[in-house]
């Protein structure tokens, strides 16, 4: 079995079906007949245009059954994929320059252009009837061929300001889909969840695992997420940790008679073995899990870091919450699962990757099977840095392990602030400090000026809380006296939570902070006001 042939597996489960669900409240479901049905039909007309094996088709435009169809398509065709971050649709843009910046051989959009811009030649709008365009002649001239077995090239969130393309490869991936499969033990009777872009690979292969396992999928825009997960009952969901911080915050708004089940729940997980009252305390937790669905077996969460408090409150109510840990040069590095799990580590390495711990914190990986071969467009400088050689792959985080061989992650190695005098402050550290002992959505700890000073900003749900604000500068003065002084935070920005999306630009489309972007609103904004 090679990813090449996922076309195939739809005609061998004809039965399974697909669902995606827009932003608009649109419902499509198409069985897996269907899909290889439109599948064929996509592939006659994109080698009536000359559209073939080798060539690097763009996709761009927000997730849609047609977003599915071009993907398997040039899969089918053996071309080169290069799904572009669907973010770059938001603004006004030119496709022509898409194509000469990427080198396309042609462009598929799933969303037609704001303004009723007219289309160039190698460009097509899917599901407005048959596809027909111009293939480009590539240059060649900026970027070299690509390897062989590189069957598709997604891009990075972009945290660092640049937005790297990777090359990833058939057998990387498969051997992705064939570890999930294992140790989730995934069957025909499971639905997979999909809410972020496919233009996050993440999101793609999990469709491939669907098709590839035989079982349904389920594509639902984020903002309709917790509308729909009643119907639709998945059984595996991957998420962001705000998917679920979003059931810990209602807990912890609940009344103190509204919380008496959770706090039974919580004496129970004390003081007996989980197994035995797991099915007591699903039951006293449904109020809350039900937002999931009822049929969910496994829920995982870690493209950000993930507060404990949000996985032990999960767990403790009986729902599979689990932290995993991977990136998309390297695949899965390493899970919790229900076997074994520790709240605050991410998991133990999957088979085939060994874990180690460089000297100055960053968790190294070796493995014979990387989903990506390396970069291309943007972030080749920094190859080297990342592609160590002899299978090692250095990731870019901090972490250590400890005696039981879970690992933990504790920051991003670019995130840590060098003061002048030369010491090293990791700020996730202090925001997990923060976020654990404050109510807040989220904190981020930078050092915006030339003094070495620390700003902790902070977004709460209500910015006029008064009370809050005071709660969270009383408190960061009090773990200041316990700090040493290059760690003490000098001053607390309260911010909206309302502000942290993907649309004002402070997430990227992985729902992670981008902490550039929030140097430069936050500032200016108080810069503004002062």
């Amino acid at each position: 079995m090679s990813i090449y042939d996922l076309h195939d597996k739809l005609a061998a489960h004809p039965e399974r079906v697909m669902r995606f669900l827009s932003l608009d409240g649109t419902l499509v479901t198409k069985s897996f007949a269907d899909v290889h049905e439109d599948v064929d039909r996509l592939v006659a007309e994109l080698t009536a245009c000359g559209i073939g094996a080798g060539d690097t088709v763009g996709i761009l435009g927000p997730n849609s059954y047609e977003w599915v169809i071009a993907d398997l398509a040039l899969l089918t065709l053996r071309s080169v994929s290069a799904a572009l971050p669907a973010e770059q649709n938001a603004q006004p843009m030119d496709p022509e320059q898409l194509c000469a910046q990427y080198d396309l051989s042609a462009l598929l959009l799933t969303r037609a252009l704001p303004g009723g811009t007219a289309l160039p030649p190698a460009v097509a709008l899917l599901g407005g009837g048959p596809v027909v365009l111009d293939k480009r002649t590539r240059s060649g001239d900026k970027h070299p061929p690509l390897p062989d077995h590189v069957f598709t090239i997604a891009f990075s969130s972009g945290t660092s300001g640049t937005k790297k393309g990777l090359m990833l490869t058939r057998e990387g991936v498969e051997n992705t889909i064939l570890t999930s499969i294992r140790a989730w033990e995934v069957g025909e009777d499971d639905n997979i969840l999909i809410v972020m872009p496919f233009s996050n690979f993440q999101q793609r292969y999990l469709m491939y695992t669907a098709i590839w396992t035989g079982c349904d999928a389920t594509v639902v825009a984020p903002e309709r997420m917790f509308q729909k997960l009643g119907e639709f009952q998945p059984t595996i969901v991957l998420g962001p940790p705000s998917f679920f911080e979003i059931m810990y915050n209602r807990v912890q708004a609940a009344s103190r008679r509204e919380k008496l089940p959770y706090y039974l729940a919580t004496l129970l997980h004390a003081v007996a073995p989980a197994r035995l009252t797991r099915g007591v305390r699903a039951r006293l937790g449904r109020k809350w899990t039900r937002m999931y669905g009822a049929r969910t077996r496994l829920m995982f969460t870690g493209s950000a870091p993930v507060p404990s408090r949000t996985v032990q409150l999960f767990q403790r109510l009986a729902a599979p919450l689990f932290e995993v840990y991977g990136s998309t040069e390297v695949g899965w590095i390493a899970f919790n699962l229900p076997r074994a799990h520790r709240a605050g580590r991410a998991g133990r390495a999957v088979d085939g990757v060994d874990v180690t711990i460089a000297p100055d914190g960053e968790v190294l990986v070796r493995t014979t099977t990387p989903q990506a071969a390396g970069y291309v467009f943007a972030g080749m400088e920094t190859q080297q840095s990342v592609f160590l050689g002899d299978h090692r792959l250095a990731t870019g985080d901090l972490g250590r392990l400890d005696s039981a061989g879970f690992l933990q992650i504790q920051g991003r190695k670019k995130n840590v602030i060098i003061t002048r005098s030369g010491v090293k402050i990791n700020p996730e550290e202090l925001e997990e400090d923060v976020e654990k002992n404050c109510r807040v959505t989220k904190a981020v700890v930078v050092s915006p000026g030339q003094d070495g000073l620390l700003t902790c900003i902070v977004w709460v749900d209500d910015e006029q809380a008064a009370d809050g604000s005071a709660e969270i500068e009383a408190y960061v003065e009090s773990a200041n006296q316990k700090r040493a002084a290059s760690h003490r935070i000098s001053r607390v920005l309260v911010r909206p939570a309302p502000e942290l999306t993907v649309d004002t630009g402070l997430l990227t489309r992985n729902l992670k902070i981008d902490r550039a972007a929030v140097i430069r609103r936050v500032f200016a904004d108080s810069n503004r006001v002062g």
